[in-house]
């Protein structure tokens, strides 16, 4: 790794914060986090990325505002301000939201993991972010 650089971050909503939690709580490198609970795409392309460059980013955008006219344009501009050599979305629940989220990270060859895949009880959060790390684990994203 690049001296200053950073082998993983977590960038988004309260699903990144409960995936980081769940991640960092075994990693044997945690990752560094950039998230809010409540945070819509609109907020999140405004707030600084690392200007390091980063290993692996995992964002998840696009729960809190699934109808906003906007989000295929702020995901993008999310993207586009993460230097990273390695992204991967977590698709919302929502299944409108997830087809732009999955359009935008197919438009720069990212990868996605789809949170229909888990089991939920509100359609925004898993019951359980212990899933999502250990999908992550497999993707080796801090060198774990």
């Amino acid at each position: 790794m690049i001296a200053g650089a950073l082998a993983c971050l977590f960038f988004g909503d309260s699903t990144a914060v409960g995936t980081a939690q769940a991640f960092n709580r075994t990693a044997t490198t945690p990752c560094a986090v950039i998230a809010r609970i409540g945070a819509r795409p609109e907020d999140m392309a405004r707030w600084a990325a690392p200007a390091v460059p980063i290993g692996t980013a995992v964002v998840a955008a696009g729960s809190n505002s699934p109808a906003s006219p906007s989000l295929a344009a702020d995901l993008s501009r999310i993207r586009s301000g993460l230097h990273a050599r390695r992204v991967i979305w977590l698709l919302p629940y929502d299944r409108g939201a997830a087809a732009i989220v999955e359009r935008v990270a197919q438009s720069y060859r990212d990868y996605v993991l789809d949170l229909a895949e888990l089991p939920t009880g509100d359609r925004l959060h898993p019951h359980s972010y212990a899933g999502i790390a250990t999908a992550l684990r497999h993707w080796r994203i801090a060198g774990d």
